[in-house]
């Protein structure tokens, strides 16, 4: 018995430091409400001042990379906003594949915009990215390319 006590320790020793035993597991953050999403994960929301007309909160996620998305939800489908952790992120959400198009946004923000397989009528998904002032960010959803840029612009105000 002498000798197996030993082994064990070194055992148990060798799992914690591998982080094998009592590890947390991160999960997202949620919030139901923009106050408590505010409240939650402070000013750094991505939250515009500007939404179609039949949009509404649905819900905000703060990822386990520190990403924060706000998903607001209308007719034509969600529509995700998000502060990226760093402009290398990947943007949560439905992926979209296609080819960039580089689009001017006002407060003169530059903006790459990638429509799903390259189609680029109305009920098109499609993905947005920009940065400002060292922040970046990402949208995607089924608005039309005017809205687009509205409620981008409107989150940097």
């Amino acid at each position: 018995m002498k000798n197996i006590l030993p082994a064990l320790l070194l055992l148990c020793c060798l799992l914690t430091a591998a982080g094998c035993t009592g590890t947390k597991e991160t999960v997202p953050e949620h919030a139901g409400t923009l106050a408590e999403a505010r409240e939650v994960f402070g000013p750094d929301i991505p939250e515009p001042s500007y939404l179609p007309d039949d949009y509404a909160f649905g819900n905000a996620v703060r990822s386990t990379d520190g990403s924060i998305t706000l998903t607001y939800t209308g007719t034509a489908g969600d529509l995700r906003v998000t502060r990226l952790s760093s402009p290398d992120t990947t943007c949560p959400g439905p992926a979209v594949a296609g080819s960039k198009e580089w689009i001017v946004q006002g407060n003169g923000i530059l903006g790459r915009l990638v429509y799903e397989n390259d189609d680029r009528s109305e009920d098109s998904l499609w993905l947005f990215r920009w940065e400002w002032n060292d922040a970046a960010f990402c949208m995607t959803g089924n608005l039309p390319e005017d809205e687009i840029t509205k409620v981008a612009s409107s989150i940097v105000e």
